[in-house]
């Protein structure tokens, strides 16, 4: 009676050992151990093309089991020769849509989602009449102003090829940006070429995974004067 009273007992404890063994393992699998999350997009107004990377940080090379997203579009997986792994997307002829969100599926099934905005940006143009030499000169753009995590790079080529940029990031006084005349000065005479870049960047940190999500919107170029 004694010897099938502990077979039972040694019974019941294997299977309760069993069961938290089960339970801890599903635990510990439910996430895919990601140290870093990497979201990148670009938009080429001039093409209307719209490029996308999402980058995951982690000593596995194993492609995620679910869909990995931009939006409602599949994203395709690329090994990286470093350390984790990359998806990608490249689309054509598409419009801006100001807000993406980047998606992937965790082990357990569930979506991660990892969203980011750029407020509109449309219409950048010169207020003033033309770029004087002496006085600098005022653009703006169709859109509310910058905010703290925002910025923008303009980049300036005179009648002489010659280049030079101005990296603005921060807050903006209204939906203007000045040309101060030390830098209207660096530019020679005649028609002139600006390229912009809208930019923004935002970086949490959520459960030991550092995930940083970039935006850049690449307007038209436009053309103005500088005068004397």
């Amino acid at each position: 009676m004694k010897i099938l009273q502990l077979f039972f007992f040694v019974l019941i404890t294997f299977i309760i050992t069993g069961c938290s063994s089960t339970n801890t393992v599903n635990e510990e699998e439910k996430d895919y151990p990601f140290s870093k999350i990497n979201c990148y997009l670009r938009y080429m107004a001039q093409n209307r093309e719209l490029q996308a990377e999402m980058t995951f940080r982690t000593d596995s090379t194993l492609a995620i089991e679910g869909e990995v997203r931009i939006n409602e579009d599949d994203m395709v997986f690329k090994k990286l020769p470093s350390v984790g792994f990359q998806y990608r997307l490249i689309k054509n002829a598409v419009s801006f849509d100001s807000v993406y969100t980047f998606s992937y599926k965790e082990k357990d099934g569930r979506t991660e989602e990892l969203t980011i905005k750029l407020n509109k940006f449309h219409n950048f143009r010169m207020v003033s009449d033309g770029i004087s030499k002496k006085n600098g000169g005022l653009f703006e753009w169709e859109g509310p102003a910058l905010k703290n995590e925002d910025g923008m790079v303009l980049v300036f080529t005179d009648s002489k090829g010659a280049t030079f940029s101005i990296n603005h990031t921060g807050i903006s006084r209204g939906n203007r940006f000045e040309l101060v005349k030390e830098y209207a000065n660096r530019l020679s005479p005649g028609t002139a070429t600006l390229n912009i870049t809208r930019k923004k960047t935002v970086i949490t940190q959520e459960n030991d995974i550092l995930k940083l999500l970039s935006i850049e919107f690449y307007p038209k170029a436009i053309t103005f004067e500088v005068k004397e």
